[in-house]
């Protein structure tokens, strides 16, 4: 129960039990000193009564010692028994002895002999009484007839007075008279007298109660001021911490502790520094989670911001990436056009190098008809011509078609432009996702990963280009070749079957190196047959990697749309953690710093 006690409590119990304790023991004292007095006064009243006692027995005996003396001489025939008695009761009346005492004298039976020669002398009084209807004569007459008397207490008026007072007396019998001689005092003069006597020792007494009591006054006064300072000097302090605590639970910290309280140098200074060391320990701790939480709230602002502009930019590179698979696979498309064009070429090839080889038969067969060549030759010139504009055609088409490289060429372009776009991005989304931290590393390695396809694009277009620069540079020499045969066939042979219809009886000897050229031109045929075998295989190969193209690009597509899941993800994931920094703060805004 006393834990539950303030400390104000507790330190007032304390004082009022020391002041109690202090008390008690003064009066304890007191009431010794009571005792003592008391019992100095009970030992001079028993002095007194001793002595009191001790006076009147000796005077009875003085006075039986008296009365023995005139027996004796009543004995030896001095006197008579009636003048001895007479004697005795007169010089009795008579005697005196201190103030006011006196003697009285009675028989066995109660009759009064001498009493002050009044008028109770001659009576008896066997059953008088006194106030308290006490028979003090029987007993006085009792007592007295023991073998060294008795002592009497009883109340009767002093003479003059009608008041009774307590008096006591002795009495002895005189056994030759059968008297009984008695004195007595009032005992109120004894106590009047022991306090007289113990006048003195009373004001000592006094004295010494007067000053136990001031002693005792002070020192609880003291004690009480003492007590009332420390107890201040205790609570003020403990209701300042405690009123401290209170503020600071409040979330109060912009309190200044007083400088007085911090300098003191006993347990309180100490809990006043204590106090003071946790308060700015919580106040630059509930300031740095401030400051962390409005950065946090910024980052997350921030997060949310590049998350966004990076789902845009995804949004951006996945239809770019849809738009690169369209048209690499329209560059498939169309290089199995060109693929297919490239057949038609070669078949034609083969079919002029069939003809050359046919040529050649007929250029011996002129040679061996020399005479009959002249129909021939129109009709070859004839054929020729046909063929001419045949091949021309065809080779005119075959290299319009081969156009079709630069267009890859220009294509592959594209994807290499698009390939360094994707490049940057997942640059910056790397960077992003640097900025972003823990909470980014999943959008590095989208972002990884995506630069990764990106640059594998990148070499996939480099090979690309350089197959399309070995088809164009086949073309070129195609286109070239094909040129110079058009253009021979256009103006060399024309002008040799004029000329040679003009010489025709001449043209036996040139069938030879007709013959021969008929041959390199076969040969010749078989080199482009080979030129265009080759254009047709890098075509393919160029198809094949456009196809390839196109579904590393649809790939990059797909998971681009699973970036821009997992950037969702990111974007959810730093509202959530911007929604607890704002709790947070709002939080930590019950607290004033500052």
């Amino acid at each position: 129960m006393i834990n539950n006690l303030k400390v104000r409590s507790k330190m007032f119990i304390l004082v009022l039990v020391m002041l109690l304790s202090i008390l008690f023991i003064a009066l304890f004292n007191a009431r010794q000193s009571d005792k003592t007095y008391q019992d100095s006064i009970r030992a001079m009243r028993e002095t007194l009564y001793g002595d009191y006692d001790t006076q009147i027995k000796n005077q009875v005996n003085c006075v039986i010692s008296l009365i023995q003396s005139i027996y004796d001489k009543q004995e030896k025939g001095i006197y008579t028994e009636q003048e001895a008695k007479q004697l005795a009761t007169d010089l009795v009346r008579e005697m005196r002895y201190g103030e006011e005492g006196y003697f009285w004298i009675d028989t066995y039976e109660g009759d009064n002999i001498v009493l002050l020669g009044s008028e109770t002398e001659g009576t008896n009084r066997m059953n008088a009484e006194d106030v308290n209807g006490y028979k003090m004569i029987q007993d006085i007459i009792k007592n007295g007839q023991n073998k060294d008397g008795g002592f009497t207490e009883y109340y009767f008026p002093k003479e003059g007075e009608t008041e009774a007072s307590p008096k006591r007396a002795y009495s002895k019998a005189f056994e030759p008279y059968k008297w009984v001689i008695g004195t007595g005092n009032y005992t109120d003069d004894l106590e009047e007298l022991a306090i007289e006597k113990t006048a003195a020792q009373k004001a000592n007494y006094l004295k010494t109660q007067k000053i136990v009591f001031i002693i005792v006054t002070i020192t609880l006064i003291v004690l009480a001021f003492l007590a009332i300072i420390i107890l201040n000097s205790i609570t003020k302090p403990l209701k300042s911490s405690i009123k401290l605590l209170k503020l600071m639970s409040e979330g109060d910290y912009t309190i200044t502790i007083p400088e007085s309280y911090l300098n003191r140098k006993d347990d309180f200074g100490d809990l006043g520094m204590a106090i003071k060391l946790m308060k700015d320990k919580t106040q630059s701790l509930v300031g740095h989670v401030k400051d962390d939480c409005d950065e946090l709230t910024e980052i997350a602002a921030t997060i949310n911001t590049n998350v966004s502009q990076l789902n845009s930019q995804i949004e951006e590179i996945s239809a770019t990436t849809e738009e690169l698979a369209a048209s690499m696979q329209e560059t498939a498309a169309t290089s199995d056009e060109l693929s297919a064009s490239s057949e038609e070429i070669n078949q034609s090839v083969e079919i002029i190098a069939n003809q050359t080889k046919d040529g050649a038969k007929k250029a011996d067969e002129i040679s061996q008809r020399a005479n009959d060549t002249q129909i021939s030759v129109e009709k070859a010139k004839e054929k020729t011509s046909s063929m001419q504009e045949k091949i021309k055609a065809d080779l005119l088409a075959a290299l319009e078609q081969a156009n079709v490289v630069n267009q890859i060429y220009e294509l592959s372009e594209s994807i290499m432009q698009i390939t360094d776009q994707t490049n940057l991005l997942a640059l910056n989304a790397s960077i992003e996702a640097a900025r972003a931290g823990e909470a980014g590393k999943g959008f590095a390695v989208v972002a990884n990963e995506i630069g990764h396809l990106a640059e594998e694009s990148k070499n996939t277009v480099i090979k690309i280009q350089n197959v399309t620069e070995e088809v164009t540079s086949a073309v070129t020499n195609l286109s070239d070749n094909s040129s110079h045969l058009i253009e021979f066939v256009s103006t060399d042979i024309n002008d040799d079957y004029n000329t040679f219809m003009e010489v025709a009886y001449a043209y036996k000897e040139d069938a030879a190196y007709i013959s021969q050229l008929v041959n390199d031109f076969n040969h010749a045929s078989q080199e482009l047959s080979g030129t265009i075998h080759t254009m047709m295989t890098s075509i393919q190969e160029i198809s094949h990697a456009a196809n390839e193209g196109a579904e590393g690009t649809t790939n990059i597509a797909g998971r681009c749309v699973d970036s821009l899941a997992q950037s969702n993800k990111i974007l959810e994931e730093t509202t959530h953690s911007k929604e607890n920094s704002e709790n947070l703060k709002k939080e930590i805004s019950y607290f004033k710093i500052s």
